[in-house]
């Protein structure tokens, strides 16, 4: 046994280990891993849970829009190859809304150039272009011949 002090104060200290009783000791101090553990594995699941909830449900959401690009661009092909062209730019525009790409941009262009704005038809092609230099050329003679007269490809 040693007796110790400090600040004015005596302690008795051995060198056998103290015993403490488990009731001494306040609930906030005893091992937080034995506590928090169950707490923290339901809040981990929790999260998990969310956090497949919130990537299924972008997922979906831009499975909708695909499909609604989609489904637009092939309509307005359709009414671009059959003549409808004012109804073609109506469907393109609506697509253009939702998302715009490379391919949209051009059938727009395409579209202006069968409504005779060969402006409009040079504009949405560059822009198209610009977004995808390995944009596929639609194999319409007047597309191609025009796309060549303009410089925007050779």
């Amino acid at each position: 046994m040693y007796l110790a002090g400090c600040s004015g104060t005596k302690e008795l200290i051995t060198n056998e280990p103290t015993q403490v009783m488990q009731e001494e000791i306040p609930s906030s101090t005893i091992d937080s891993s034995e506590t928090l553990t169950p707490k923290f594995e339901l809040e981990q699941k929790v999260r998990d849970s969310l956090t497949q909830v919130y990537k299924d449900e972008i997922y979906r959401e831009n499975q909708i829009k695909a499909n609604r690009i989609t489904t637009l661009y092939i309509l307005a092909q359709e009414k671009f190859y059959s003549g409808e062209y004012q109804d073609a730019l109506f469907l393109i525009n609506r697509a253009l809304r939702v998302k715009e790409t490379a391919d949209v941009l051009a059938l727009k262009g395409s579209i202006y150039l069968g409504l005779g704005s060969i402006e409009n038809f040079v504009a949405f092609w560059r822009q198209a272009l610009e977004m995808d230099e390995n944009l596929p050329i639609p194999p319409s003679p007047a597309i191609v011949e025009e796309l060549k007269r303009q410089g925007l490809i050779q």
